[in-house]
């Protein structure tokens, strides 16, 4: 069996097994912002995700629909699918009887995986020097999917093989997806056989609703301490729907035959964001049940993006493409709590023996999360928003296989991870027994000389993620 037969094997046999798997996961670092998804062009996220100038991918149009002219085809389709494995790991400073700093103890894991999918076409028509061209594409936006449990225990001594005891069980399932449905249109006028400009305009449909539970579940060794009906569940849910449209303009240029330039300009959307909280908690000492819901009605910003990118290919005699893409995002369209930020995109393509293309590439993506605290002040509850910024690293590579002529199967792979810290996701006095039994002493806690309190931002968690991606599909072009 020759190489190329056997690359087709392996990337086919990948798909398969990935198509198989149940998967329904990503981080739940931000309620608010979600996870924002990236491009589903394998080629392009293969190479670090540079995609403003993109003459070759039908699923190209969704970042630069001047690239719809671009393309040097009647016909074009494309779908893509990706899948992604989070691993989000918290932990809090340990410290010693002396106040000391230790070191970080890790008091929780979870490992999920999701899934996402899109889809691309378009027509060209040439007349003399204009190319008119038209498209639609389906793409998903921001992921709110997330699964975390944690287990809280007591703090009980290890001696004797002894374990501390489970008294509570905090987990958190939140799902939806936020996706986009655009129609595209482009012109492109050819100045001479080697140079042409093409401008592009996109006007999408955005809408998507997102189901947040957060629940506390007390275990029953906890409540054969105190006795049935002590100490409350609860669960807190919060239940929105996103629905709003998003512009957006291009423009791209092929300087020479080795040289494309491109800009691509995003406006500014608000979308309208209607939801409800709803909080249940079972009645406990004096305290009667809760089963209350809050609806609410506000603006939702998307802040206006900038990017600019070229695409390069050398005089190699390995064929050879370097894409390089420079974002800027206007944080502060949403409020003066946030700072532009920059975005970065690389990626090189090497073409073995000229059929078989080797891509590396590399980003560095900042994104803003919402942190939100409760703080008494002179006896009154205020609360307060916090505006944090996280940078996500990510290395990339992919190839892909041409199956028949103008079908392509295409594969990326991409690693990425982030450190930050982060508020407590449960507060710890919930865990008070005391509260609930109203006595003096703990009933859950071996050590009477613990003060459970609720952490700020002087003694946060520390969360480090990573995430392993990939991205696969077929493009079409005729």
């Amino acid at each position: 069996m020759s190489f190329n037969k056997s690359l087709k094997l392996v990337l086919i046999v990948l798909i398969l097994a990935c198509a198989g798997l149940s998967l329904q996961a990503w981080s739940i670092t931000d309620t608010y912002f979600g996870n924002k998804v990236g491009t589903m062009d394998p080629r392009a996220f293969a190479m670090g995700g540079a995609t403003a100038y993109n003459n070759l991918s039908p699923y190209a149009i969704s970042a630069n629909p001047a690239n719809l002219t671009q393309i040097n085809r009647m016909f074009g389709l494309a779908g893509k699918a990706g899948l992604n494995r989070n691993e989000d790991n918290r932990a809090i400073p340990l410290y010693n009887s002396f106040d000391a700093y230790i070191d970080d103890a890790v008091i929780s894991s979870n490992i999920n995986e999701y899934y996402q999918y899109g889809a691309s076409g378009f027509a060209n028509l040439q007349l003399n020097r204009l190319r008119l061209g038209a498209g639609l594409y389906y793409a998903p936006m921001t992921s709110y999917d997330g699964k975390y449990l944690e287990q809280i225990r007591n703090n009980r001594g290890t001696d004797n093989d002894g374990y501390p005891e489970m008294i509570a069980v905090n987990s958190i399932e939140n799902n939806g997806l936020v996706n986009k449905a655009s129609g595209v249109a482009s012109i492109l006028y050819a100045i001479d056989e080697e140079m042409n400009v093409s401008l592009g305009f996109d006007f999408g449909l955005i809408n998507g609703d997102v189901d947040q539970t957060k629940s506390i579940r007390w275990t029953k060794w906890s409540e054969d301490q105190v006795g049935q009906g002590v100490l409350p569940d609860s669960t807190y849910t919060n239940e929105f729907s996103l629905e709003g449209q998003q512009m957006k303009a291009g423009i791209s240029m092929q300087l020479s035959p080795r040289l494309g330039v491109a800009a691509i300009y995003t406006l500014k959307s608000t979308l309208d964001m209607e939801g409800s909280n709803h909080i249940e908690q079972d009645a406990w000492r004096n305290h009667a049940a809760v089963d209350t819901t809050t609806s609410y009605l506000q603006d939702y910003i998307l802040p206006s993006e900038l990017r600019i990118g070229f695409s390069y290919q050398p005089r190699n005699v390995v064929r050879t493409w370097f894409n390089l893409d420079i974002e800027q995002v206007k944080w502060s369209d949403i409020s003066d709590m946030y700072d532009d930020a920059y975005n970065l995109y690389v990626g090189v393509e090497h073409s073995i023996r000229n059929r078989i293309p080797l891509r590396l590439g590399f980003q560095a993506v900042t994104s803003y999360r919402m942190e939100e605290e409760s703080q008494t002040v002179n006896g009154i509850v205020v609360p307060l928003k916090w505006a944090k910024k996280t940078l996500t690293p990510m290395i990339t590579a992919g190839s892909s296989v041409a199956l028949a002529e103008g079908l392509s199967l295409d594969l990326g792979f991409g690693f990425a991870w982030r450190e930050y810290e982060s508020l407590d996701l449960f507060r710890d006095s919930y865990y008070n027994d005391k509260i609930y039994t109203g006595d003096s002493t703990y009933a859950l806690w071996p050590n009477t000389h613990i003060n459970l309190t609720d952490r700020g931002w002087d003694n946060p968690d520390k969360v480090s993620e990573n995430f392993i991606s990939l991205m696969t599909g077929l493009s079409f072009v005729w």
